[in-house]
C-alpha cells in the first residue's frame, strides 16, 4: 500500500477543517458530478497575512486523468516531488491581485490522499498558499483571485472566511458564472494614532519647566 502524501506546517490543520466546513455548507456547495474535478477556495483574510486554502476532489471520470498529472511516472505512488511539483503548476494556474497589484504565492501545507482514494471520487486533495501582500493601510481594499488550472473539466467554488481580527471586515464579495474569478472587498480598520514624540517631549519639558519654576517661587513646604 502506498502511503498518502502530506506537508502541513503548524497553524495550517485548523484553516484545512474550516475549508471543509464551508464546502460542506448547504448555501455553498452544489452536486459533485463525476465528470468534473471540484476546485473549492477558502479566502483567509487577516491584517498582513492572507491565504488560500483550495480542495481538490476529482470525480471518477476525471480522475485518471487528474492522476497522470500528479504520478509523473506512473508507479501508483504520489512522491513528495510529484505532489511538490503539482502544487507548484496550480500556483502557476492561480492570479491573485490585491488593489490592482500582483501578488506572489507561496505554499505553506499540502496533503495528498491515496491515489485509489482518489480514483473513488472522494480523495481530497488539500492544499494552501500564503499571498504575500505586505501589511494593509486602513480603508477598504479590493482581493482579486483567479483560478485557471484544469479549466476543461472543472468546476469552482470560491468564498472568504470570516476574519478573526475585529479589525477586518469583508463588506462584498463578486463572483464570475463559474467561480473561478471573484472579487473580495474589504476594509480595515487603522491603529489610533500615537502622539508624535517631539510633542510628547514638548510636554515633559513644559511640565518639568513649570515645576522648576514653580519651587523658585514658593520654595519646598
Amino acid at each position: 500500500m502506498g502511503k498518502a502524501v502530506t506537508t502541513i506546517l503548524r497553524g495550517a490543520a485548523p484553516l484545512l477543517l474550516l475549508l471543509l466546513a464551508v464546502v460542506a455548507s448547504p448555501s455553498t456547495v452544489r452536486g459533485h458530478q463525476l465528470d468534473e474535478y471540484l476546485q473549492a477556495t477558502l479566502v483567509a483574510i487577516e491584517p498582513g497575512d492572507v491565504r488560500l486554502l483550495i480542495n481538490l476532489t476529482p470525480g471518477t471520470e476525471v480522475a485518471a486523468q487528474v492522476l497522470a498529472q500528479i504520478d509523473r511516472d506512473a508507479d501508483g505512488v504520489i512522491s513528495s516531488a510529484e505532489a511538490a511539483a503539482y502544487a507548484d503548476a496550480l500556483n502557476q494556474d492561480l492570479v491573485v491581485r490585491l488593489d490592482d497589484h500582483p501578488c506572489e504565492l507561496s505554499l505553506t501545507a499540502s496533503n495528498f490522499p491515496l491515489p485509489e482514494d482518489l480514483r473513488t471520487g472522494w480523495g481530497i486533495i488539500q492544499l494552501e498558499y500564503r499571498v504575500a501582500c505586505g501589511a494593509f493601510a486602513g480603508g477598504p481594499h479590493r482581493l482579486t483571485v483567479q483560478n485557471r488550472h484544469q479549466h476543461n473539466v472543472s468546476a469552482y467554488l470560491l468564498n472568504a472566511a470570516q476574519p478573526k481580527s475585529p479589525a477586518l471586515q469583508i463588506t462584498a464579495q463578486k463572483r464570475n458564472y463559474n467561480q473561478s474569478t471573484g472579487e473580495i472587498e474589504f476594509t480595515v480598520q487603522a491603529p489610533p494614532k500615537a502622539a508624535p514624540a517631539a510633542a510628547i517631549i514638548g510636554s515633559l519639558a513644559a511640565l518639568l519647566i513649570g515645576g522648576v519654576a514653580w519651587l523658585l517661587k514658593f520654595g519646598w513646604q
